[in-house]
Formats: C-alpha cells, structure tokens, sequence
C-alpha cells in the first residue's frame, strides 16, 4: 500500500477525536457550572442565564458534531457498500479540518485504490494468460476436482475438432483426452486424437484455488523432432553398414573374381596353395561380417532387466579388480544403493572402464574411479589419462570404433543398458588440464 502523504495538521484518530468531540459537547456545561458554583448566589437572573447558556452550547456542539459524525459514517457507508458491490472507482470527499472520522474515509479510500490496483494488476495478467494460452502451439487442457473442464486452448480444441463447440464443463474421456490425462508428468504419448495423431510430450501440474483442486494438462506435440532424430540416426546406421558392408563384400567379390580367373586359366593345374589363400580369404571377410550382423543381434536382444537394489559402491570395487592392464584407483568412499538390474549395469560400467583402460594404455597412465551421491541420483566418473577423446558425435553409433581391433559396440551397449535403467551415460574430455577423458554415468539412488 502506498505510503499516505505527510498531513500538515493533526489528525487525531477516529476514537480520539470522538473523545474530544464528547469533551467539547461537555465543556459549555462544565464551565456554567464551574460558573455557578463560584458566582454570587444573590442574582438567580445571572445564574439562570449562566445555566441555560451552558446547556444551549453544549446541545449546539452535540447536534453540530452529531450530524458531522453521521455524515463521516454515512459516507464510510456508501463506500463499504460500493466496494461489496465490486464498484471500487468510488471515493469519499476528505473535508478538511479535525473532523475525527475524516481519517477513516480517507482509508476507505485508499483501501479502495489498493483494491483497484490490484484487480488492474490480476485483469492485465489474466489477459496476458489468456493470449499465450492462445497463441500456444501446445494443448492446454486445465480440468476441476470432479474431472470436468475448465480451461482449454485453441490448440486443444484443433485435436479434436472443437472450435467452434462449447466443451466447458465436458469429460475429457467423451472427447478423447481419456489417455492423455492418466498419462504421467514426462511421459511421451503416442496417440490419434479425433482430428490428428502423434506423439505428444505430456506435462502435469496440480493446484488448489478456493480450495478446490485443478490439474493442468499439457501435451506438446514431438512427433516433428522425434521423426527428425530418428531420420539423423537412421542416417548414422545406414552409414556405418554401408561403410562395414563394402569392407566386407569388396575383398570377398575382388577373391571370387580372382579365383574364378585363374580356374578359366589354368583349369585343374591351378595352385592349391592360392586356391586356398583365396577362400581362408573369403571365410574370414564372412566371419568378420557374420560377427558385424551378429552385434547387431546382440544391442537388440538384449534381456528384460531384472531390478533390485544393490551396493553400486562394492560392484565398482569388483570391476576394478577386473582390469589389470593399468593401474585403477578406487576415490569413492560413500556407500551407493541404486535399483536396478546387477548384472547388466556391471556389463556396461566393464566397458567404460576396459574403454578407459584401453585408452591410458597407449600413454603408460591409469584409470580412477569416482562415484558419489547428487541430489536423487548417483554419480559414477570413470577418469582415465589417454589420448583423449576423437573429434566426432559418432561415439555412440553402434560399430563406430577408433581401435583397430575394435568392435564398436561396448559404448553402444552401456548407452543403451543405462538409458534403459532411467540414467544416463556422457563422454567428455577432461577440463582439469590434463590428457584423457571421463565417462559419467548417472543413475537414480534406490528409493
């Protein structure tokens, strides 16, 4: 509330100021009698009148306060009525003087602007609601405690062909939101709704207003950015096979021919020894590409997860064990119990820390694993001191390998396993300074 301007005359506060109202109604009367009490008692005449003027100017201050005051209350009235009424542009004349409720109008009008700034301040941001409400290219779906609508979007109503229908009031399940509002917060929906399909991105809210319930339900459509991803990875695996296929079949083709030109030649007296150079040749460019298919196989078959919570600390320390190309230093002292599937997320952690390993080989350093508690989720950080990481966004393209003997999957699988643990898996260079990379793997802390 804004601070009053400073008055330049006393303003008593409405109960003082009766008080010294009832004071001057009384005073006439006290000094007539004061008056009587010390004058001469021998003129009547003189003490009659003394009497009769106190009396008069007592009556003559109470009737002129009276009709003071009930003018003020009268007023203060009016403007309680008007602002029960919603009508808060009224306001009270503030005469001037030590009329002792003058100050109390003079709050009711200022109780009344402050009403007044703050319905201009809730109309102008339920304007500015309502048109990004509008101009939202999600669908915006608000529904009460009883499951009914309250609040819909255009956007909304283009799913399913209500423009122009009054859906206020309506169950969401009669107009096809049933699925959508029982899907969870940060679920992605695939669905046709009566005017389109997709798949949406679901948002959920819930709020109380006048003690009622309301849960808002957004639903963003991915279907562009999700069909452009997979467009972009379809893109990376058909590179990769295209580039491991003409590996494969260009030395298979290029034996065959060589081969089957030296049969036309030398028929029967062709050397035993380049026939079989030439097919142990081909069998192993087979078996090579046998074993590319086969991994394939493998990212797609791999087994449902079996969750339980376990010790992540005490796995981390067995995987250490494992390795013994390179020295692993174990920096995590905090016990860490996640939920999730042992078995499958000791494979993936034994593939960043053999990547590791493998990488600190070729510079004579060594691998450190860290891991440690961030918010709901647990940390694992596998820092090596190797060459560092390629220049390339194909590190977890299934096949894609830098190492010559490489198969190009063990990054891929850890992706995969992970993600499907609801965590997360992020390769980096190191910023401390020094050569390498570090594998971060976050999980969510069993609950």
């Amino acid at each position: 509330m804004p601070e009053r301007p400073p008055q330049t005359h006393f303003a008593p506060s409405p109960a003082a100021g009766v008080a010294l109202w009832g004071l001057g109604f009384m005073a006439p009367t006290v000094a007539a009698a004061v008056c009587l009490a010390c004058g001469p008692p021998e003129k009547p005449l003189v003490r009659a009148g003394l009497l009769v003027a106190g009396v008069g100017g007592s009556l003559l201050v109470g009737w002129i306060g009276g009709r003071r005051i009930l003018a003020s209350l009268r007023t203060v009235a009016d403007l309680l009525g008007a602002l029960r009424e919603g009508d808060l542009g009224l306001r009270g004349h503030v005469r001037p003087g030590h009329d002792p409720l003058q100050g109390l109008i003079s709050d009711v009008n200022e109780l009344s602007e402050e009403l007044r700034r703050g319905r201009r301040v809730r109309t102008e941001a339920s304007r500015f609601l309502g048109k990004t409400l509008v101009a939202l290219h999600s669908a915006v779906i608000v529904v009460d405690e009883h499951g009914a609508i309250r609040l819909i979007n255009p956007a909304a109503r283009q799913l399913i062909g209500a423009e122009r229908k009054s859906v206020i009031g309506a169950d969401p399940a009669t107009l096809g939101f049933a699925e959508a509002m029982g899907a969870p917060d940060g679920s992605i929906l695939s669905h046709r709704f009566p005017a389109a399909s997709g798949r949406w991105a679901v948002r959920r809210a819930t709020w109380y207003s006048d003690g009622r319930e309301h849960t808002l339900v957004m639903l963003h459509d991915v279907s562009a950015a999700l069909n452009e991803e997979e467009h972009r990875a379809w893109q990376r695996l058909i590179r990769v096979l295209s580039h491991e296929l003409n590996n494969s079949l260009t030395p298979i083709g290029s034996l065959a021919e060589t081969l089957t030109t030296l049969l036309a030649r030398y028929g029967a007296n062709t050397s035993q020894v380049e026939l079989r150079d030439g097919l142990e040749a081909i069998a192993r460019r087979s078996g090579s590409l046998a074993r590319f298919v086969g991994g394939y196989g493998r990212l797609a078959r791999l087994p449902p997860i079996v969750a339980q919570p376990f010790r992540l600390d005490l796995a981390l320390a067995r995987i250490a064990q494992l390795e013994q190309r390179v020295p692993v230093a174990l920096e995590g002292r905090v016990a860490l119990v996640v939920h999730g599937d042992e078995d499958q997320l000791g494979q993936a952690l034994v593939n960043l820390v053999r990547n590791a390993a493998e990488s600190s080989m070729l510079t004579d350093g060594g691998v450190r694993i860290d891991w440690f508690a961030q918010g709901q989720e647990a940390w694992v950080e596998v820092v090596d001191s190797g060459i560092g990481l390629p220049v390339t966004d194909s590190l977890f393209v299934p096949f894609f390998t830098t190492k010559p003997e490489g198969s190009g999957i063990g990054l891929s699988l850890a992706r995969l396993i992970v993600e499907g643990h609801g965590g997360s898996v992020g390769l980096a260079n190191r910023c401390d300074g020094e050569r390498g990379a570090v594998a971060t793997v976050r999980l969510r802390l069993a609950g």
